[in-house]
């Protein structure tokens, strides 16, 4: 009786192992796959592109009239007097001129006549222009010249003597001069064909602006810009005259073209989207960078032509399928280096894996970042 249980148990418990084999198995295989899902799930990467924009400059003609943007050319008669003064000038000697106080230290007044001789230290002569009496112990103030014409005579501060005095009364009786003296030298204004040239340059310029201040109204959804026909300019004063200033009348037709600011931006836009390279490049320009000039215009025909300049930038778009997540899956991080460095614009790169010993961008379109910085 007693072998026949033991050989019952042994059978019994072959089974209890077996399963307890089998959910170890499972167990360890479930253990595994969880490891193996955490795993997957905790690659991640992040991808920073570094670009910088490249200058783009964009220097357009666009027709105003009925072969281009919607607009209207008006025109004004204009006339302004504007005075100008030469920049050429004229030096030759001349007598230079001031003013002294004579003093007299003496109890007697002392008569002087004109063209008296004035004399300084180091032999710079001036003469009295007219006859004076200086009164015994006071003192007059009185012009005088330089005995020699030119640039020598034009001393500053100094103190006189008297030399057709005595020499007793060369100490009591004396001047001195508080100003320099001026006039050594006349510079003589002359005008000039250059000076001539520049008045109507400048004419020109001033006619503009008085045409805009007197002309400024514009219709709601239109800007204008201003330009000049049939211009004149006369004055009295002729090239070659001597004078510190001339008159000059300027006379001129202000054209002003009107057009319609929206209509150009949108050429402008066009014109700017034809430089892209593709659709990888982004363009930014703001409206403030747009300038309008007048350039040639037929005020018969009613047409003119406005030269447009605008200076934008042009950076890798962000949404470029060069960037896009799947052409990072698998790489290492000097392969994704070198890829994105042979993209134009593209001028530095960081990457980052977690955990950090992770050596590829992973598979998984949520666990891949690209950021795209640009830099000034």
């Amino acid at each position: 009786m007693t072998s026949y249980r033991k050989e019952t148990n042994g059978q019994a418990d072959q089974p209890v192992r077996f399963y307890k084999y089998v959910a170890l198995t499972f167990l360890v295989l479930t253990i595994v796959l969880l490891g193996i899902i955490i795993f997957m799930s905790s690659k991640r990467a992040t991808i920073t592109v570094i670009t910088r924009s490249n200058a783009l400059e964009v220097n357009e003609a666009i027709m105003v009239g009925e072969e281009g943007v919607k607009g209207e050319i008006k025109t004004e008669d204009i006339e302004l007097t504007v005075d100008f003064k030469p920049t050429e000038v004229k030096e030759e000697q001349s007598i230079a001129s001031g003013w002294v106080t004579l003093y007299n230290k003496s109890n007697n007044n002392q008569p002087l006549v004109a063209t008296t001789r004035l004399l300084t230290s180091e032999g710079v002569l001036f003469r009295l222009k007219d006859r004076v009496n200086v009164p015994a112990g006071g003192e007059i103030e009185v012009e005088v010249y330089a005995d020699q014409s030119g640039i020598a005579s034009e001393i500053g501060p100094s103190q006189f003597t008297i030399p057709g005095l005595r020499t007793d009364l060369q100490k009591l009786i004396y001047a001195v001069s508080k100003e320099s003296m001026k006039g050594g030298i006349k510079k003589t204004g002359v005008l000039s064909a250059d000076d001539w040239s520049r008045a109507q340059q400048e004419m020109q310029e001033k006619l503009k602006v008085f045409g805009k201040e007197k002309f400024s109204t514009t219709t709601e959804g239109y800007a204008v810009v201003y330009g000049l026909t049939d211009f004149e300019m006369t004055s009295e004063a002729k090239v070659g005259d001597e004078l510190e200033s001339f008159k000059a009348t300027g006379k001129a037709k202000l054209v002003l073209i009107y057009y319609d600011i929206e209509e150009v931006k949108k050429k402008l836009k066009e014109e700017l989207n034809k430089r892209l390279i593709g659709e990888d490049e982004l363009i930014s320009s703001g409206d403030n960078n747009m300038t309008v000039s007048l350039g040639n215009f037929d005020l018969e025909n009613s047409k003119a032509e406005l030269i447009v300049y605008c200076n934008g930038l042009v950076s890798l778009s962000p949404e470029s399928p060069q960037i896009g997540k799947e052409m990072f899956f698998g790489k290492n991080k000097d392969e994704v280096r070198r890829y994105l460095l042979s993209l134009d614009h593209v001028q530095g790169v960081e990457i980052k894996f977690s955990p950090a010993w992770m050596r590829t961008v992973p598979h998984v379109h949520d666990h891949v970042t690209v950021v795209v910085k640009n830099v000034e």
